[in-house]
């Protein structure tokens, strides 16, 4: 029978990694058997005991010790050990219901595609006012875009995580760029775009995301997305697409509108550029305004009225890292 494997990163993951191993362990599937290898950046804290123990009673539990620490490495080390000849490449904040792997299995079949991923669904990690409103932030089409894996809609695609993918494709390419800390995943996708391969998205089955846990760990987050953004976009052109860079180019804008503002108001007295800062962020609000009223008629919420704001400081730490990544990059290469 064909093997599935299993191939789940994890560095101090000790919060979440005993559900998502156990939502592993309740797949339901009859056309393939079931490997499950956790591939462990070294976690100084519970994570390597847990799954220790949880392999003392699943004998297709293995923890493997990723010495590099870095995600490309732990997929890597991954394949090289996988048994089987499809993998699913899988996040550990993710729990997955019961048919995921089967049902995408099937799907990948069925469509011909390389690789296929079930629908994701943000998730709040607690009840606490701001880890809601990071999910709120997270699962909105105007907070991360409607082309994000959080917001994708069923079909063809460009890009797909939480996945199971045909283990020889990603072979043949080589594996994950070790050098990319992040975005590998974007890279892969295009290669395998590039290679002639097929992505897809089925709402069949789901999995629950789980989201930073507080608003300033979503900044954090943001602020790195956005600074690797700007590495890809140099380093790895084709395997990012402008929705990446809209946080960047609204912080451009305002920057410069509002030094302009400040340069025509003591130069010339005139309000111009004053005037262009003000059209920029009062559309932004209205959009912000927008999304949150149609959040809020998801679910009814009055908390979520104060989504603008959380929408704003995300996206200008988005936008700031990836400048911040530009300077870096480009000073580092002159």
């Amino acid at each position: 029978m064909t093997t599935l494997s299993i191939i789940c990163p994890t560095l101090n993951e000790d919060k979440f990694i005993e559900g998502t191993v156990n939502s592993f362990l309740n797949q339901k599937y009859s056309t393939f058997d079931l490997e499950i290898l956790i591939t462990d950046g070294m976690s100084i804290d519970r994570t390597r005991e847990i799954v220790n123990r949880l392999a003392s009673l699943h004998s297709n539990i293995r923890l493997l010790d990723n010495q590099k620490k870095k995600t490309p490495f732990a997929f890597n080390l991954g394949l090289n050990e996988a048994k089987g000849e499809y993998v699913a490449i899988l996040g550990a904040h993710t729990e997955y219901a019961p048919d995921y792997l089967q049902t995408c299995y099937d799907e990948l079949i069925k469509t011909g595609s390389v690789g296929c991923t079930g629908r994701i669904i943000s998730k709040a990690p607690s009840e606490s006012f701001g880890a809601l409103m990071v999910q709120w932030v997270m699962e909105s089409p105007f907070g991360v875009s409607g082309s994000s894996f959080r917001t994708m809609t069923e079909g063809y695609t460009h890009s797909v995580n939480f996945a199971v993918f045909q283990k020889k494709a990603l072979l043949e390419l080589g594996g994950y760029d070790t050098s990319m800390h992040r975005n590998q995943d974007n890279d892969m996708n295009q290669r395998l775009l590039d290679a002639g391969h097929k992505l897809y998205c089925t709402w069949k089955t789901q999995c629950h995301y789980y989201t930073p846990a507080s608003p300033e760990k979503m900044f954090q987050y943001g602020y790195n997305n956005g600074y690797w953004n700007a590495i890809s976009m140099l380093d790895r052109t084709r395997s990012m697409r402008l929705y990446h860079f809209i946080p960047f180019l609204f912080v451009l804008s305002l920057a410069f509108s509002f030094g302009v503002g400040m340069l025509e108001m003591v130069v010339t007295h005139s309000r111009y550029g004053a005037q262009g800062f003000e059209l920029i962020l009062g559309l932004y609000l209205i959009a912000a305004v927008g999304f949150s009223f149609i959040a809020y008629g998801q679910k009814a919420d009055l908390r979520k009225m104060l989504l603008p704001a959380y929408f704003f400081w995300f996206h200008v730490s988005y936008g700031w890292g990836t400048l911040r990544g530009l300077v870096d990059r480009i000073t580092k290469r002159s």
